[in-house]
Parts: structure tokens; C-alpha cells; sequence
């Protein structure tokens, strides 16, 4: 089986693959100052509990946006699987021509998305991913990445108000009903999630134009989609596991060549 370990700022997404079906999957807070042994108690339990072996994984795929746990992950890769994982980058084979000038500073998660997005639902598409950061990024229907976008997610625009302010609370991530706030908590909430709401159809519509592409399908994922979907006025796909996808067909695409 294949192991896709997707590094990220605030959780850690482990996909246990048999063939192209996910069997399991575990999510895991991402904490820069845990030792390999730490996570490794972690995964150990979590195959425990899924009655998975650690000698079925054959192999292991790797994402990483966090530089200071990649050599922790892979010297975890090594110590409880005795694999070399393939690390993702755009130096590898991926199916997406780069149109960007400098492709090595592509996050690994997006290279992913963005992998995941063309491979499984064509081009052109625009894949939007609300995590720690929400990221945009439009790939033409001949498997060109033309560029995309990066801006405060929900939890790190929600946070940046109640650290840089003396009075507003920390809040729920949640929508309310209209966007006429009647008290702070939720004046907060309705700029905060109706603004993320409304900056997603914003952008879609703005890429649409720019690329010239009015019917290019837009494909969401992302921790925090679920608060943000249901708002929405755009079309798309909601795809959960879209990432660790893109990370299963990197690696086909790969032959399993490991770095």
C-alpha cells in the first residue's frame, strides 16, 4: 500500500492508499516541535486502530510546506517503514507545464491540487484550497499552470483580529444567517467568513476574465471548505481528498522514484 504524508501548516494529512482506493485516512496537529519518535507514537497508534500493519506500506509520498519537520518526516519514513519516501517538487514528473518564473518556490500542496484537480476533472480548472492560507491557482485545459493566488485563510485572518486587537474575542468559525451583525462576536464572524465567501466568488469571476476561460470549473478543497461551500454563489466541486490524490498520482506518474 501507499502511504501520502501531506505536511501542513496546521494539520498533518496521513492517506493510506490500496491501489487508487483510499482506505484510511488521519488528520494530525501540526506541532514544529515534535520529535520524529512523538509522531511516530501517533501514526503507530492510528494503524493500530485502523488494524493496518506498518509492513504493508510499500511505499511513501511526501508534501511538505513545513521546512523544519521535512528531514523529521523523513527520517520517520525511514525509521518505521524503512522507505526512502518520494518527495514532491516540480522537478518531477507531474503531468503540468509551469508557466510561472520561479516553479521550485510552488508549494507542494499546491502542486498537488493542482495534479489532483487536472488529472481527475480536466482542464481548465480552477482549484481553491481554504486551509491555513486560501490558494487559487488556474491550470488551462492543455495542462498549463498559468498562476493563481495566496491569501489569509479563515482561521489565520480569524486569529490576526484577536491577537492584534486589545478587545475582540476569539471566535467559531461560523456563518451566520445574514451579514448584518448585530453584536461583536458576530460582526466578527460575518467579516471573517461572509468576507472569505465573498472574496472566493470575487476571485473566481476575476480569473475567469483574466484567463479567458468563463467556463472553467472550479474544484474546492480544503479543512474549512464546509464553511465556507454552503455560502457560495459559484458552481464547483467539493473534492475532500483532493490533495492526497494528487499525491497518489505524482507518485504513479513517478514510478515511485524517491529523492
Amino acid at each position: 500500500m501507499l502511504l501520502a504524508i501531506d505536511v501542513g501548516n496546521t494539520n498533518i494529512v496521513c492517506g493510506l492508499f490500496d491501489g487508487t482506493i483510499l482506505r484510511d485516512s488521519w488528520r494530525l496537529a501540526t506541532d514544529r516541535g515534535k520529535t520524529a519518535d512523538e509522531y511516530g507514537v501517533f501514526i503507530r497508534s492510528l494503524f493500530e486502530s485502523a488494524g493496518v500493519q506498518m509492513s504493508e506500506v510499500d511505499a511513501v509520498v511526501l508534501a511538505s510546506v513545513v521546512p523544519p519537520l521535512t528531514p523529521i518526516m523523513r527520517h520517520l519514513i525511514d525509521r518505521m517503514f524503512h522507505l526512502r519516501p518520494l518527495v514532491v517538487s516540480t522537478a518531477m514528473k507531474t503531468g503540468i507545464v509551469w508557466q510561472v518564473e520561479s516553479p521550485s518556490e510552488m508549494g507542494a500542496d499546491r502542486i498537488a491540487d493542482c495534479v489532483g484537480g487536472y488529472m481527475k476533472y480536466g482542464g481548465p480548472c480552477i482549484v481553491v484550497d481554504l486551509g491555513t492560507a486560501t490558494t487559487f491557482n488556474f491550470v488551462s485545459a492543455d495542462g498549463q499552470y498559468v498562476g493563481g493566488s495566496i491569501a489569509p485563510g479563515l482561521l489565520s485572518a480569524s486569529e490576526s483580529l484577536f491577537v492584534k486587537t486589545a478587545r475582540l474575542p476569539r471566535i467559531e468559525l461560523e456563518r451566520p444567517a445574514t451579514t448584518l451583525g448585530r453584536d461583536t462576536i458576530t460582526q466578527m464572524q460575518v467579516g471573517v467568513v461572509w468576507g472569505e465567501v465573498l472574496m472566493v466568488d470575487g476571485m473566481v469571476r476575476r480569473i475567469r476574465e483574466d484567463s479567458g476561460c468563463p467556463d472553467a470549473r472550479v474544484i474546492v478543497t480544503g479543512g474549512l471548505s464546509s464553511v465556507v461551500i454552503p455560502g457560495l454563489q459559484t458552481p464547483c466541486i467539493y473534492d475532500s481528498n483532493l490533495t492526497l490524490d494528487g499525491l497518489r498520482i505524482l507518485f504513479e506518474l513517478n514510478d515511485g522514484e524517491t529523492a
